[in-house]
């Protein structure tokens, strides 16, 4: 007689369910024994993608693609020790799966095959700041069927990846430099020349603004009240924001210094009295 449990054999079939306490002991004991291969093997795996120095983003997607691959295995496997006949079960989860997939989850193999090109192709890597689908931030992971990314107060922006696919995507850092497009308007009262020497004598006084490709100091646009002058300098593409809030203060404290009037729009007003 073998070990009973509740008044029942452990390996003796469980009315109505068909299989026994002992082959559900099994069934868990694979699961719990198989999910932490899978998390070993996809750990494994993720190290070997650095060592290779292979794009933290494919890196990533690759391993949760093979992880759920593996997980599939496992269960299909763990349903087959309980005496369920495997063929049999896995024909009854892909008709339950295709319906699921058909009516709840009819974007997911969208999402999941937009994430796989996305590895691919590699439009950004991690930590780029990027503008896609409407938003705006810094790349933290692509997953198998969503993208995210954090804004620049800390919000975390998720997006499925078939939106960023099919949308245009502004990279912000993916180059080494960039150039800082800033405006200053003159008044028509003041030389002209004398603001562009000016501006043109803030920017390359700055130590991080770039001598090549050099600055450009040009009038833009002759504005109803105000001559526009366009100042475009070349900064390293980490240094931006820190060089455009400098310039912005350099300009308006040079420009007092050398006595430019600040522009203020003009209107004349005309009164007919009628009689």
């Amino acid at each position: 007689m073998g070990v009973e449990f509740m008044g029942l054999d452990i390996e003796d079939p469980m009315p109505l369910l068909g299989f026994s306490i002992w082959n559900l002991i099994v069934f868990i004991l694979v699961l719990v024994v198989g999910i932490f291969i899978v998390k070993l093997l996809a750990r494994i795996m993720l190290k070997s993608f650095r060592k290779m120095k292979v794009d933290e983003i494919l890196a990533n997607f690759t391993t949760r693609i093979l992880k759920l691959v593996l997980y599939i295995f496992v269960f299909g496997f763990a349903i087959g020790v309980l005496g369920i006949d495997l063929g049999y079960a896995l024909l009854s989860i892909a008709v339950v799966m295709g319906f699921v997939l058909g009516f709840a989850l009819g974007d997911t193999l969208g999402n999941i095959a937009a994430g796989f090109m996305i590895s691919i192709t590699k439009p950004f890597h991690k930590g780029d700041y990027v503008d896609v689908s409407g938003e705006s931030g810094s790349i933290r992971v692509v997953g198998i069927t969503t993208t995210e990314m954090d804004t620049v107060d800390n919000k975390r922006v998720i997006i499925p990846n078939r939106l960023v696919w099919s949308t245009n995507v502004i990279n912000y850092t993916r180059n080494k430099t960039r150039r800082i497009d800033m405006e200053v308007a003159a008044g028509y009262d003041e030389n002209v020349d004398r603001v562009i020497k000016t501006t043109m004598d803030v920017l390359t006084a700055h130590p991080k603004v770039l001598k090549n490709p050099e600055p450009q100091v040009a009038v833009n646009e002759m504005g109803d009240s105000v001559v526009k002058i366009v100042a475009r300098p070349w900064v390293k593409t980490a240094d931006y924001w820190d060089v455009y809030f400098d310039l912005k203060k350099s300009l308006k404290d040079s420009f007092a210094t050398e006595g430019f009037a600040a522009p203020y729009t003009k209107r004349s007003v005309h009164i007919i009295e009628r009689k």
